[in-house]
């Protein structure tokens, strides 16, 4: 019985942390071949603009970035050297964050 109440109260507190603005990760990872990533937008997919670009440095082929968010659905766009875009639209970032491993596939 103690084993229960304990496993209650810690489901309890982890849903009242989530609740309260718990932070998970959006992790990105340059996987475009030869291209460096030179802009990172990250939106709520509620709201209709991009807000402003979340990185300072090139993100070279394997660089990472990592941004933390409240669980919600938003949109993710990367901008390489050439100006190309990359977006994923509706992402479900849940208790576990999301990570994307950009590909030149993903090029709109």
């Amino acid at each position: 019985m103690k084993r229960f109440a304990l496993l209650l109260a810690v489901a309890l507190m982890a849903t009242l942390i989530a609740g309260c603005g718990g932070k998970v990760p959006i992790k990105v990872t340059n996987d475009l071949g030869a291209w460096n990533i030179h802009e990172i937008y990250i939106s709520p997919s509620a709201e209709s603009g991009w807000g402003d670009n979340l990185i300072t440095d090139i993100m070279e082929p394997g660089d990472e970035f990592t941004s933390m968010v409240t669980p919600d659905n938003y949109d993710i766009k990367l901008i390489d050297e050439d100006g190309d875009e990359y977006v994923k639209y509706l992402v479900e970032v849940g208790a576990d964050g999301f990570s994307w491993n950009a590909e030149q596939g993903d090029m709109i």
